[in-house]
């Protein structure tokens, strides 16, 4: 063990330095060894106290810095943290308007469709309304002579005597005889001429000319008529109209001829004869001899034949 100089005992006390233990010794310079290597490090120099001073300057600064920045984390922290419970109210406020919003659309959607239902029965029965009036337009215009119809019937020509005699001239009272009898017979239209007979139709006389739904007729003169080929013929020829004209168209010499026709095209009648005035007015002006024929028959045999004779005899 090295001895410090300094620790080393003088003279006076070599006896008792020598005469103790080595153990006692060798202990106390130890202890005193370690206490003076410490005091010697505690003790400063003239430099030593600005070092020392200067960490203790840097650790309050770091130490500030730390707290300012703890302080300004936990600021922002509770700003951020309102934000967020700010935020997060508002995007719960926002879905529970949508899903309010969203509810009443499926209201809305469940009252539309039951009234689109609705109103798709309403549709339908307004559809089978409509299939239903335009089946009975169809075939009311038909049979009024506003449509045009095709079937099988039977064709009456009838022409002026050859002799050109006034008693074989074919009158509007001959044609109408015919209509009557075919009506009689069970037709369910007639032409005359290509001009359809309806309720406002009539064949007047102008002069020498025959006139129909405004139309000039020109001899000879067909008659046309849609019905069962089978009966109609022999049906009308057993009418008293049939009868009549069968005699007069004997007596005067007068071209006469019945057929029987498997495919007749009847157009339809003009549609200004639906105005009501039209034809009412018209026949007032042309005045003197006149018969409206008809859809359907009007003047009986006897009346027919008691015209056509009388107005022959004139």
């Amino acid at each position: 063990m090295r001895l410090v100089p300094d620790q080393i005992p003088g003279s006076e006390d070599l006896r008792a330095y020598v005469t103790k233990p080595l153990l006692d010794r060798i202990t106390d310079q130890a202890i005193d060894s370690d206490y003076m290597a410490a005091a010697a490090r505690r003790e400063p120099t003239e430099e030593e106290p600005a070092r020392r001073r200067r960490p203790g300057l840097w650790a309050m600064v770091v130490v500030g810095l730390f707290a300012l920045l703890a302080t300004t984390a936990a600021v922002q922290t509770s700003r951020n943290e309102d934000v967020r419970q700010t935020s997060r109210q508002v995007l719960v406020d926002r879905i529970e308007q949508r899903q309010d919003r969203i509810s009443d659309l499926h209201q809305q959607i469940s009252e539309l469709r039951e009234d689109n239902q609705s109103r798709e029965s309403a549709l339908n029965s307004l559809g089978l309304r409509a299939e239903s009036a335009s089946s009975t337009a169809a075939a009311t215009a038909e049979e009024t002579g506003f449509a045009p119809v095709t079937g099988s019937g039977i064709r009456i020509t009838i022409d002026n005597a050859a002799d050109g005699s006034e008693g074989g001239t074919v009158r509007d009272y001959d044609l109408a005889v015919i209509v009557n009898g075919l009506w009689q017979a069970g037709a369910t239209a007639v032409s005359i001429d290509g001009q359809r007979v309806t309720p406002r139709s009539g064949v007047i006389t102008s002069g020498a000319t025959l006139r129909m739904n405004d139309v000039s007729l020109s001899p000879p003169y067909e008659v046309s008529a849609i019905g069962d080929t089978r009966t109609l013929a022999a049906r009308f020829a057993e009418t008293v109209s049939g009868a009549m004209i069968h005699t007069t168209t004997q007596d005067y010499g007068m071209p006469y001829d019945v057929e029987n026709i498997e495919r007749l095209t009847l157009p339809a009648a003009p549609s200004g004869l639906l105005e009501l005035t039209h034809l009412g007015a018209e026949s007032e002006d042309k005045g003197s001899k006149g018969t409206k024929g008809s859809a359907k028959p009007t003047n009986t045999d006897e009346d027919s034949e008691q015209n056509s004779e009388g107005d022959r005899e004139e």
